[in-house]
């Protein structure tokens, strides 16, 4: 068994931005593991991983020592290599590896999925982008998803334009009434006051699905406040990213009290990590959905596979949010496709993955 590491650049068609960052590119490594005839790929990327892109060579180091054990080592299960790791997305990389390593990638489970017969539902993605005031051009973003099939749409918000995507949000519903939107605030509200003031607002157009992450990270008796509170469901996001002990999971469930979890395993501890929330959340009747996090095709190809896996398990009817691989204008050709609202794969697509591998 062999191990390498590649490491590649990725640069978005246009600078993205949530209520905190501007995203210009993204670098991913990728830990490549081949064993006699077969090749297992994983996807490490630190974008929103809890300090990994702000020490990349720190993160970089990790990886290169990781991967020297491996080839030390020559196990084929994550829980050897677990006291080597800190970031989560790197362990998220090492499963996604072992497991396309087992099973052939691209194939991590075989499906309906994989076999082109199911897509998994999706939600579109508006980001807070230059738009600022602009209306017309944020209602002709969400019109053209509208278009596309998307029946579900995922928008970036901030307490800064509020009143100005309010009056989008406002036409949105008097044009496309059966349309749902998630709104993403990115913790940019300052106080549980000013979100409840605008969630109040949001209530009244009667579209919106959940407000995901209202306020800031951390502040649980706040967040918690606003739960009881709030006319609209409210998503955790950003809240689940530092948590990786299981009992501090059940505390921040039994503390706050969302309606739902947004889950996305690059930063919540891999698929394992990922499952601990999904059965802690069921527990306490928590709705949840999967989400990814600017991953390439690599990994989103992983968290659909999973992610269709855990559905079938459970009978879990939501949609989910896999679709953000569309940004990069050098992405991999994959057999993945969105079509009418769905991610597909597409079996009679090929990989372009050459230099990878």
């Amino acid at each position: 068994m062999k191990s390498i590491l590649k490491k590649y650049q990725f640069f978005f068609q246009k600078k993205v931005k949530n209520s905190n960052r501007i995203f210009k590119y993204n670098i991913i490594w990728f830990l490549v593991i081949k064993k006699e005839n077969k090749i297992g790929i994983g996807e490490c990327n630190p974008l929103l991983d809890q300090f990994a892109f702000d020490n990349l060579n720190n993160y970089e180091k990790e990886l290169q020592y990781l991967s020297e054990r491996i080839n030390i080592l020559k196990k084929m299960e994550c829980y050897y290599y677990h006291r080597f790791i800190s970031y989560s997305s790197i362990f998220f990389g090492l499963e996604q590896a072992f497991l396309s390593l087992k099973n052939r990638f691209p194939i991590l489970y075989s499906s309906d999925f994989t076999n082109g017969k199911v897509g998994l539902p999706t939600n579109s993605l508006i980001w807070l982008n230059t738009f600022k005031e602009d209306k017309t051009l944020l209602f002709k973003s969400i019109e053209k998803k509208i278009l596309q099939k998307f029946s579900f749409i995922k928008m970036k918000i901030n307490s800064k334009f509020f009143y100005y995507q309010y009056l989008v949000l406002k036409k949105v519903k008097k044009e496309y009434p059966h349309i749902k939107i998630r709104v993403d605030a990115n913790g940019s509200f300052k106080s549980r006051k000013n979100a409840l003031d605008c969630i109040e607002k949001l209530f009244d157009l009667n579209i919106i699905h959940y407000i995901e992450q209202p306020i800031g990270s951390g502040n649980w008796n706040d967040m918690s406040h606003l739960c009881k509170n709030s006319k609209l469901p409210i998503a955790l996001d950003e809240e689940l990213i530092k948590i990786h002990n299981l009992k501090l999971k059940k505390k921040l469930l039994d503390i706050i009290c969302p309606h739902y979890i947004v889950i996305k395993p690059n930063i919540c501890g891999g698929f394992f990590g990922s499952e601990e929330w999904i059965l802690e959340a069921e527990k306490r009747k928590i709705g949840w959905c999967i989400s990814s996090s600017l991953e390439s095709n690599i990994g989103i190809n992983a968290i659909s596979q999973w992610t269709f896996n855990i559905v079938e398990k459970r009978n879990h009817s939501i949609v989910h949010g896999l679709n953000t691989g569309s940004f990069y204008i050098n992405n991999f050709y994959s057999p993945l496709q969105v079509e009418k609202g769905n991610i597909w794969y597409n079996p009679l697509r090929k990989w372009k993955i050459k230099n990878l591998i």
